[in-house]
């Protein structure tokens, strides 16, 4: 799989890129578990790394390029497991990017106008059940589509926060106004 070009974005410190393969599915565990660890919750730590192996599969699956997550500690800085994803993305013969995203998520996709053009936005939350029972996972995508009139293809950037269903929610809401934070840097190049 070769490198996606043609975009740039800033993410915060501490963060890192992971190409979708073996390798950093192996490195990606680790260091999601060593943050639950950190969390002093043995019992959160088996289930994040058991729901990490099963994204990561998705991830797979959908032909993800990437995923960025923030692996490094950084003074000042608290973490929760946020990772967002990005893969490329086209839309079937005769709609356009935004319409073809409608078969990603059953969730409602909001159009934002920006200066650099219209972004859609979705948002939705999954409760574990089963072995993932008590983990409650917060998704949001964004939606990139090329410059350009009727453009089918472009990038979709998938932010995922799982966290315990006990977890304090101004933490998450402010994980996914990180989220929404990082995805306002994005740039065509």
């Amino acid at each position: 799989m070769t490198a996606l070009t043609g975009f740039r974005i800033m993410m915060p410190p501490g963060w890192s890129q992971y190409r979708v393969d073996e390798e950093s599915r192996q490195r990606f565990v680790a260091k999601v578990s060593e943050r639950a660890k950190a969390l002093g919750q043995p019992e959160f730590d088996v289930r994040l790394r058991m729901l990490a192996n099963s994204q990561w599969r998705r991830l797979e699956q959908t032909r993800t390029h990437s995923i960025y997550l923030a692996d490094r500690e950084v003074e000042g800085l608290a973490h929760l497991p946020l990772s967002i994803a990005v893969r490329q993305q086209v839309a079937p013969v005769g709609a356009d990017f935004a319409a073809g995203l409608r078969g990603l998520t059953t969730a409602e996709i909001v159009t934002h106008d920006t200066a650099i053009g219209p972004i859609q936005r979705w948002e939705s939350t999954v409760e574990g059940t089963g072995d993932l029972a008590g983990i409650t996972t917060r998704s949001v995508g964004y939606g990139f589509a090329l410059p350009g009139e009727q453009e089918r293809r472009g990038l979709v950037f998938i932010a995922s926060l799982p966290y315990p269903d006990d977890a304090d929610p101004l933490l998450v809401d402010a994980a996914i106004e990180l989220s929404d934070s990082i995805m306002e840097t994005f740039r065509w190049q």
